[in-house]
């Protein structure tokens, strides 16, 4: 792990412990608007802990605490006095990242793994082994990558889905994409609706577990 993505990790504690300090009563909104229900009644062990990575994830870098469009990192950036030129930087970069869906194109014998960003249409390579060694081609899954000490780094935010689902979730960003132009942001990107949306893969991962699809017999 390099300079920078130690460093934002050790951020991204810090501001997930401020919230809890300073904004008790938010997170709770948060949580009921992330999750529209109680995640212990359908997710149980790895599943769970998982889906609390990306709940916090997406309260730290997507979710918007006022009507200006404002994140926790603002206000985190804001309160806290001793944060240096570079941690302010190193925040504001990430502030910008987005949850897209990958797609893994290739991978290589040293575990080098090729991404398709699907929505955002470009391509892009993991070299972090800690994070490609379970990965394989054909993997779909949405997650949020960074680009920290000159690379692209995954963060531990990650929604994975069976291959044989890509269709039916593309329909469905298609479908809220096209909605989010026609009554939110008439002249938005994908990247727009991403930032503002990202949460749109977990409604979509938490429909896949509640609702499997029918076995063929």
């Amino acid at each position: 792990m390099g300079k920078e993505a130690k460093q934002l990790k050790e951020l991204f504690h810090d501001i997930i412990q401020y919230v809890r300090v300073n904004h008790t009563e938010a997170i709770d909104k948060a949580y009921s608007y992330f999750w529209t229900g109680n995640p212990d009644e359908f997710l149980g062990g790895s599943a769970l802990t998982l889906g609390f990575h990306n709940f916090e994830d997406w309260m730290v870098f997507d979710y918007k605490i006022n009507e200006e469009g404002g994140t926790y990192i603002d206000l985190f950036i804001r309160d806290t006095r001793d944060l240096d030129n570079q941690a302010v930087a190193l925040l504001r970069r990430a502030k910008d990242s987005v949850i897209s869906l990958y797609e893994v194109t290739s991978v290589a014998k040293d575990k080098r793994v090729l991404l398709r960003d699907i929505l955002l249409d470009r391509e892009t390579e993991l070299r972090e082994k800690y994070l490609t060694q379970s990965l394989k081609k054909g993997d779909l899954f949405a997650a949020r990558l960074l680009k920290l000490d000159n690379i692209d780094v995954m963060s531990p935010c990650v929604y994975p889905y069976n291959p044989s689902q890509k269709k039916k979730i593309l329909a469905s960003v298609d479908k809220q994409f096209k909605r989010y132009i026609r009554n939110v942001k008439k002249d938005g990107t994908m990247q727009d609706y991403l930032k503002d949306y990202g949460d749109v893969f977990n409604l979509i991962w938490m429909n896949f577990i509640i609702q499997p699809p029918e076995k063929k017999e």
